[in-house]
């Protein structure tokens, strides 16, 4: 009976202490907070997965309650009550893509003069988003201000969602690459 009772509080302990959820934020949730002070002057995020709808993350609110808001450079569309990536596709119909113009609360779609989602007009020539290179050199990326939702050339080392192209390391024919990273001959 003991061995019953051992068994039931120790999955008990299991389920409940050590299968928590544990999420930490990432760059991207706490790069709007902040600045060269180091004092904080926006809320904190709280990463709680499944508690907000896609693109949105959970913000302390007044008193014990809690809200969901966009995370930083999305937008929100009220009339369907969603956030969506500035200058990507989101709702709007092929070639156009989600904006927030100058002065105005509500963003909206707009024609895409390069006819490409992720590829926007920078100086009038068009450019991919988030890559290196282009119009900011070899040192920048163009990317959306969260402030102001405007494109803008963003230092490299810096700018959140960079994926870097590593050279693709290939094995000679008849051998496999191992854990060390070592080619050797297939047994």
């Amino acid at each position: 009976m003991k061995w019953l009772v051992f068994g039931i509080i120790f999955i008990i302990y299991n389920y409940i202490i050590l299968c928590q959820d544990i999420v930490f934020p990432d760059d991207e949730e706490l790069s709007h907070v902040g600045g060269n002070s180091g004092v904080i002057t926006e809320r904190i995020p709280i990463s709680s997965p499944s508690e907000c709808p896609e693109n949105m993350l959970l913000f302390p609110g007044y008193g014990t309650t809690c809200v969901c808001d966009c995370r930083p450079r999305f937008l929100y569309f009220p009339t369907n009550d969603s956030c969506h990536e500035a200058y990507m596709q989101g709702p709007c119909p092929l070639n156009y893509y989600v904006v927030l113009p100058k002065n105005e609360a509500v963003p909206r779609c707009v024609e895409n003069p390069c006819l490409t989602d992720g590829v926007v007009q920078y100086n009038g020539v068009c450019y991919p988003l988030r890559t290196i290179g282009g119009p900011c050199g070899p040192e920048g990326v163009l990317g959306v201000n969260e402030t102001t939702f405007e494109l803008e050339c963003v230092p490299a080392n810096v700018a959140p969602f960079l994926i870097i192209d590593a050279p693709k390391r290939r094995c000679p024919a008849g051998t496999r690459r191992n854990s060390l990273g070592i080619c050797r001959d297939i047994i």
